[in-house]
């Protein structure tokens, strides 16, 4: 590969990543998850810590993986889990969960709040008051009600949130109901026959509430009409139909191998334009590839394609880690890598992302998306030929190299599937790299 074809390249994608970066939505899109940043980086690092390190029989401490523990202690089976060492531990991680919880289990709420103002911002309305119109009008197309066992009876706790309609798996319904709140809000409030005047010497801040009054208030009776009409359907939350009418349909095609196939290079083609591709096709990883894991773990089946499977193949952005150490002469890039590059050690891969850039990337753009891609061919065949068993046991996403597919198949070749896919994905990105080199040297000269 030389530098003609990179240049080639770069023509052609480069129009088709200046007009991306053009749209005003997609930026919008993009920059309110660029915001949520700090929070996706901060909950992963209190994610590797509770789930890897800390876990008193997880990877580093348990009996499964370096078994650091007994080592510590000297102590085994009931002994070890009773000993003060499993307690400290289990304090330690108690606290990483408070932050897991802050930092992920209501991404949503935090993703109506920023993408609401980014939309405000762009549309021409008032930003913070398009954002908390957003987070108002998602929290009433949530149930306020909750099923809890008490004492082993269910009851109904009303005026509660269930925490699952604020997490990663409601990001789908976040944007969706945010881009029409936002934009039917910058539609009314550009109506001069809805705002209502406000007499001269009235504080701005006063007359621009009373000039938003009147479409706050029509948007949520129309949200309102929208939730009554989601119950009348005994359907409580946008959510919960949202997954219905995308997974049912899905779930026989999951299995498909081209439907892998398109599935990954969505995932990974929202990533590139700076969208967390993970989070906005969460309805069909939590709908249809999750279920097929867990039913995998029953014994009943030998799904190939699960939740597990994909997750263990995160790590082809370590490819390109690699792929830069041995063959990048670009110093920018190396600079990256050496902050970067050990995050991608537990897959968190933002860092890469947004620093090297990969996002809008046209250089980096083909093998960002081929290298998942030839993962899903690899990992298929394997597995189809028995060679690997399918993924069965739910595993941390933050999990490492090797010790995720190991633990997640239960097998060595799982482990060594994914050094496989790791060696792969390096000679993928490789070649790019060396070209990357001499379109440098030649803008250089």
């Amino acid at each position: 590969m030389n530098s003609k074809f990179i240049n080639k390249l770069e023509g052609i994608m480069m129009p088709i990543a200046n007009k991306v970066s053009s749209n005003k939505y997609l930026l919008a899109m993009r920059d309110a998850f660029s915001t949520l940043l700090p929070f996706i980086i901060v909950g992963s690092l209190f994610g590797i810590f509770n789930w890897v390190i800390l876990d008193p029989n997880g990877t580093i401490m348990g009996p499964s993986g370096l078994n650091l523990g007994h080592k510590i202690t000297g102590l085994n089976g009931k002994a070890y889990d009773a000993s003060n060492f499993v307690t400290t531990l289990t304090s330690i991680q108690y606290m990483c969960n408070l932050v897991l919880n802050g930092a992920f289990n209501v991404f949503s709420l935090l993703l109506v709040i920023s993408f609401g103002y980014r939309l405000g911002k762009i549309w021409g309305s008032d930003k913070f008051l398009s954002a908390m119109l957003c987070l108002v009008s998602y929290l009433i197309l949530t149930p306020q009600s909750v099923q809890s066992i008490i004492n082993k009876k269910s009851i109904t706790i009303d005026s509660a949130f269930a925490i699952k309609y604020f997490g990663s798996n409601a990001v789908l319904t976040a944007i969706l109901v945010t881009t029409f709140v936002a934009f039917l809000f910058a539609k009314l409030t550009k109506n001069d026959k809805l705002k209502i005047k406000m007499p001269d010497g009235v504080p701005p801040a006063v007359v621009q509430s009373f000039e938003s009054l009147l479409p706050t208030g029509i948007i949520l009776f129309i949200v309102a009409l929208i939730a009554a009409g989601l119950h009348w359907i005994n359907q409580p939350a946008l959510n919960d139909l949202i997954y219905t009418a995308i997974g049912a349909p899905l779930m026989g095609f999951s299995q498909g191998f081209g439907f892998a196939i398109a599935y990954q290079f969505l995932v990974w083609i929202f990533w590139w334009f700076g969208i967390h591709g993970h989070n906005v096709t969460a309805v069909i990883q939590n709908s249809v590839y999750f279920p097929a894991q867990l039913s995998n773990q029953t014994g009943a089946t030998h799904y190939i394609f699960t939740n597990g499977f994909f997750e263990a193949g995160l790590m082809h952005v370590m490819g390109l880690v690699i792929a830069i150490l041995i063959f990048s002469k670009k110093e920018d890039w190396k600079a990256v890598v050496k902050v970067a590059g050990p995050s991608m050690l537990f897959n968190i891969q933002e860092p890469m992302a947004f620093g090297l850039p990969i996002v809008l990337n046209p250089l980096i753009l083909v093998p960002y998306i081929v290298a998942p891609l030839v993962n899903v061919i690899i990992g298929a065949i394997a597995i189809s030929l028995g060679i690997v068993p399918v993924f069965r046991y739910v595993v941390p996403w933050t999990m490492p190299l090797f010790f995720g597919a190991l633990i997640g198949t239960g097998s060595l070749a799982g482990g060594l599937l994914q050094v496989v896919w790791l060696i792969v994905d390096t000679l993928i990105y490789a070649p790019f790299v060396i070209a990357a080199n001499k379109t440098a040297k030649i803008q250089t000269e």
